[in-house]
Formats: C-alpha cells, structure tokens, sequence
C-alpha cells in the first residue's frame, strides 16, 4: 500500500502516516487470476522456469500474493503486486503496465488514478531548507534530468530495502505531482545502486544507478544532474536529436551510436547507412555504441552485416508456442506495415504453422547458418560496447557479431534476456493494464547454451573506474 508522509516526519523523525486511498475499479483478485492464468498458458519460458523442483515454492508464493490480492484495494498497489509476481519468473522481458491508452484521459482522471501514489509534503522552499542543514550527504540535493521537464529532490531517506529517495518537486502536474516518489536507490557499493524507477504511466522499471560527479546516471532511462547546493551541473550541448549518429573520430574510426532496435525506426538506420556507405566502406576501424540498446527487431541492424560479420554466421532455431493468443500476434504481424513485405509473409506462416497444434512448441530444434551476403572489406577492426542495457534483439546482433574475426566485445554482460522473445501484449479485462511476455523459446536452452540471467560476456571488459568508454575503446583500437 502506498503512503504519503510529511517531509519532516519522514526524513527527520522516521514516522509514516497513512493516506486515504481512492478505491480500484476492479478487484485486483480477478485482475491477479487473469494474469497467472495469461502466463501459465502463454509465457515460452513458463515450462523452463516452474520446474518440479520449484514447483511447492512457485505455488506457496502465488498463494501468498493471492491472499494478498484479495485486500489490496487499489489499482497501483494491484499492478504493483503483480509486478512481483512477475519477476519470480527472472525475465526482462515478462511485464505489464499501464496501458497507453491512458495518456488519453483527460488531466484530472490521470491525477487521480495516481491520487494514492507515495509522496512526501514538499517544495522547493521545504527542499532547499532540508539540504542546508548540517550533515547532509554529497549526494543529496535537487536535480533535474537533461530536458529539465522534471525537478526533483534526491534525499537520505532510512526505510528498509532502500536508502535515498528521488521525489518530485516540479513535473508535468498531470502524471507526475509535487511530492510524488520518481524513484528511489538502494546502495550495493560505494557510488552504485540498484532502484525501482517509475516511468511516465508510473510503470516500475528496475535499474542500475551510478552517482559520479554530480550526474546520477540509470542505466536505460537516462542522467539526472544536481543543481543545488553547490555549482549546478549543466548537461553537455548535444545536436538535433537523432535516433541513430555516426560521427568521425579520427582518420580512421568511426563511431556509430546505436540505441534502440525499435522497427518502428529501422529505415532511419537503413539511410544512414546508405548515405555513408563511401565512408564507411574506407574507414579501416569502426566502434558500435550498443549501451543501454533495450532491442526491438532484428531486421532493424541488417543494414550493418555487411560491415560487421566476416562471414557466415551460426544460430540455434527457435521454437514457437502454438495458442489462440499467440496466433493472434503473428496474423496482426503478417499486416504490419513498420515490417518489410517479407517478414510479412513470413509471421503469416508462423500463424499458420501453429494452428491445431494449441499448447505444443512449434518448430525443430537445432542450428542453422546464416549467409552475411556481401561482405565489405572495410572497416577491419569492429570494437562494439555492451552492458547490461544491451538486451533481446540488441543481444541477438551481439550473439552474431562475435562470430566476426573482425569484432571485439568491450564493456560488461549483456541483459541475458534473449532466450524468449518475440514478444505479445494482451489487453487485461479491466482495460486497465496490458501484459507483455515472449512467445518463442530459443533452442539454446534445450543445447545447455542459454545466456538467461547471464548475459553475453565481453571479450574485454571495462571496471567501473573507466569514465569514458568510446575513449577506452579507441585507444583499445590504437593499441595503447
């Protein structure tokens, strides 16, 4: 449940005091029912991870989350228990939210909707009076994140299971009101972090944080830069916005910054590439930006094969989940026009493959070969840095590329979230949230080389004292 606590009770005195809550417009217990049935007859990787020797645990903390769910009485604390449900399953790519369909509502239902969120009473005046006071820590003060859309006060804050709190004191005032918690951070180790982050629709993300500096950096979801007390840390200018940049570094580097493998976006890439391909095609070294690439669909980095594998590369075959809502994905995909008219084609026949097949894996395991069609010869050394952001579709880029005699992983782990893919949502009854979970299942599992919860491993990696990885990496390339 959440509360809302007075700035000084809470961070001076300890003490909470509970808010009134607006009540859920459906009960969370058929809300809970609907998503564990959801998952248990959909969810590719529900059969790996509720093994029998799991099995008694599993059941004990569903039934202790549906007991639960029976007197929790609001839509927040709702999404919230079944958020943890979730994650008992370990697998970034099993969630669910708000819907989108939510920005749609007028101002004052959004207020709300999110009227019981976690707060504290706080302003400016409140806020700037707190961190004056005699020992505060470094860390605390007020910021703001690169846009400045947000102002935020990031404060010690001694409750079990975290440490400091981010709460709002200026935002939108539609999704996001003075005093709302934004995040909050529990220390692992000196300047590190773990945290439950909430985004626009209030969706919790898990994040790894760093505090260097002045800049408070998540992992995925961006910097936030403190602007009292001391000297206000201004972010670096940057150009117009981009989804993908290629820049020079010297005569022979290139660096292509690659965030996201969204579909929606691939033809950018795809031009880019295209108008650069006398440049690239001369350059004799390349560095691929993939931190924090939270995926999205491989046909997004085919434009960039050509320059990255030396030659044909090896996979495992992934097998589908044959059910009525997983069919219905691949029939919406086969009309999805972000897609080329071949892959088109190709989810019709993965639709049509499943059909009288409900509850069996679809598809036979094993490799296949991939030919990389032309091959440039340029550029010969490819560095492409990685860390735990790089996940699904980035990670599937990543898993070919290193088959390359010419490229070199720099970095950290990657997600380990590419086992199960191909993701579906279903709208829950209520209209309120929507489940996202994977409909494949990779035959690296069945071969005992799954990455799940491990990730792909760097060829080199960097220690958390290396403050400029595109730097690390070019002097890698230099040999220094």
């Amino acid at each position: 449940m959440r509360l809302k606590v007075s700035i000084i009770a809470a961070l001076m005195l300890g003490s909470l005091l509970p808010a009134t809550l607006p009540a859920q417009s459906c009960p969370c217990t058929g809300q809970f029912e609907w998503l564990r049935q959801k998952t248990a007859l959909n969810y590719a990787g529900y059969r790996d991870k509720v093994t029998p020797q799991k099995q008694a645990d599993f059941e004990r903390f569903t039934t202790e989350l549906q007991t639960q769910a029976a007197t929790t009485d609001t839509d927040t604390a709702c999404i919230s228990l079944m958020t943890g449900w979730l994650r008992w399953f370990h697998d970034g790519h099993l969630s669910i939210a708000a819907k989108d369909e939510f920005e749609n509502m007028d101002p004052a239902a959004i207020r709300r909707r999110f009227a019981d969120w976690e707060s504290i009473s706080l302003t400016e005046a409140r806020a700037r009076f707190y961190f004056d006071q005699p020992g505060r820590e470094p860390m605390e003060g007020i910021y703001e994140n690169e846009d400045r859309s947000y102002r935020i006060a990031l404060m010690k804050y001694a409750q079990p299971g975290r440490n400091y709190i981010g709460a709002v004191i200026h935002a939108d005032s539609v999704w996001w009101v003075p005093g709302q918690v934004k995040f909050d951070l529990t220390q692992t180790t000196p300047g590190h972090f773990t945290s439950h982050y909430y985004m626009l629709n209030h969706h919790e993300r898990l994040s790894e944080a760093v505090f260097s500096d002045g800049k408070l950096h998540f992992a995925k979801l961006g910097t936030w830069y403190k602007q009292y007390p001391g000297t206000p840390v201004v972010p670096l200018p940057r150009a117009k916005q981009q989804t993908f940049a290629l820049r020079q570094l010297d005569t022979a580097t290139l660096l292509l910054t690659l965030p996201t493998m969204n579909e929606s976006v691939r033809l950018e890439l795809d031009s880019l590439v295209k108008a650069n391909k006398a440049l690239l095609e001369r350059s004799a070294r390349l560095i691929i930006d993939c931190r924090d690439n939270g995926g999205g669909s491989d046909v997004t980095y085919e434009p960039l094969q050509q320059y990255v594998y030396s030659g044909p590369v090896k996979g495992f075959k992934n097998q589908t989940l044959a059910t009525d809502d997983n069919i219905g994905k691949y029939e919406r995909l086969s009309k999805d026009a972000n897609f080329p008219k071949n892959r088109q084609r190709q989810f019709g026949r993965v639709a049509e493959s499943l059909r009288g097949h409900n509850g069996e894996f679809v598809g036979k395991c094993g490799e296949f070969t991939e030919g990389s069609g032309n091959v440039s010869p340029n550029p010969k050394r490819v560095v492409i840095l990685i860390n735990g952001g790089c996940a699904s579709s980035c990670e599937q880029f990543i898993y070919y590329a290193r088959q390359s005699e010419r490229v070199t992983l720099i970095g950290e782990n990657t997600a380990g979230i590419l086992d199960y893919g191909d993701l579906n949502i279903l709208n829950a009854p209520c209209g309120q949230f929507a489940l996202s979970y994977p409909t494949t299942r990779s035959c690296a599992v069945e071969a005992g080389q799954g990455i799940d919860g491990t990730g792909i491993p760097p060829s080199v990696r960097i220690g958390p004292e290396e403050k400029d990885w595109v730097q690390f990496a070019l002097r890698y390339l230099n040999g220094k």
